[in-house]
C-alpha cells in the first residue's frame, strides 16, 4: 500500500509539472518582432544633426531622422500601432504599439506655426494602422511658399522593457526608401 501511494502521489505531480510547462508555454506573452522602418524616402540623418534643440538634444527620446527627397508627398507609419494623437496642425502624429511602445512622428521643423496648412490627414486619432499605412499627405506647393524644413522626425518616446536593445541597421547619411528598415531589435 505504501508503494501504491507513493507511486500516485509521483504520477500526480509528474503529471502536475508537464500540464504546468504546457500551460506556461501557451500563456506566455510572445516577444514581438520590433523593427521601425523609414516613414518616407531621403536622406537618413542622425537626431543630433537636426537644427531643432528640442530633437537634436533628443529632449523627447532617441530615434532618428529623415531629410525628404523633392518629391515626396505621404508619410507613412513606421510600424503597426494606434494613433493616439493627431493635432489640429497636423504637424505630429503619436503612435502606440500593442506592445506599449510610443512613437512620436514629426513633420518639419516649426510646422506647428502654420495650423494645418499644408497636411492633410489621411488618419484619424484612434485608428489602427499597418505598417507602411498612410498617415498624412502633404502639399509641397503650399509648404515649399511657406519655405519650411520638412525633415521628419521619428523619436521613440517610451519603450517597452523588451525593446530597450535596439540598433540602427542603416547608416546616417545613407540614401533609404519609405519602408526601408531603419532599426530593429
Amino acid at each position: 500500500m505504501k508503494y501504491f501511494v507513493c507511486f500516485l502521489i509521483s504520477s500526480v505531480l509528474k503529471s502536475f509539472l508537464f500540464w504546468r510547462k504546457i500551460l506556461f508555454k501557451f500563456l506566455k506573452k510572445k516577444k514581438r518582432e520590433f523593427k521601425i522602418t523609414a516613414p518616407v524616402s531621403g536622406t537618413l540623418i542622425n537626431l543630433c544633426d537636426v537644427p531643432d534643440p528640442v530633437f537634436s538634444q533628443k529632449l523627447m527620446g532617441d530615434g532618428f531622422a529623415v531629410k525628404l527627397n523633392k518629391d515626396e508627398e505621404i508619410i507613412h507609419a513606421p510600424i503597426e500601432a494606434k494613433v493616439v494623437s493627431l493635432p489640429e496642425s497636423k504637424h505630429a502624429v503619436g503612435l502606440v504599439t500593442a506592445d506599449g511602445d510610443e512613437i512620436l512622428l514629426h513633420i518639419g521643423i516649426d510646422t506647428v506655426n502654420l495650423k494645418g496648412q499644408g497636411f492633410t490627414a489621411e488618419v484619424r486619432q484612434g485608428d489602427k494602422v499597418k505598417q507602411g499605412q498612410a498617415l498624412i499627405k502633404l502639399d509641397r506647393d503650399i509648404l515649399a511658399k511657406e519655405k519650411v524644413d520638412l525633415t521628419t522626425m521619428v523619436i521613440l518616446t517610451k519603450l517597452d522593457s523588451n525593446h530597450q536593445n535596439w540598433d540602427f541597421v542603416k547608416e546616417f547619411g545613407d540614401q533609404i526608401t519609405e519602408q526601408d528598415e531603419v532599426i530593429r531589435q
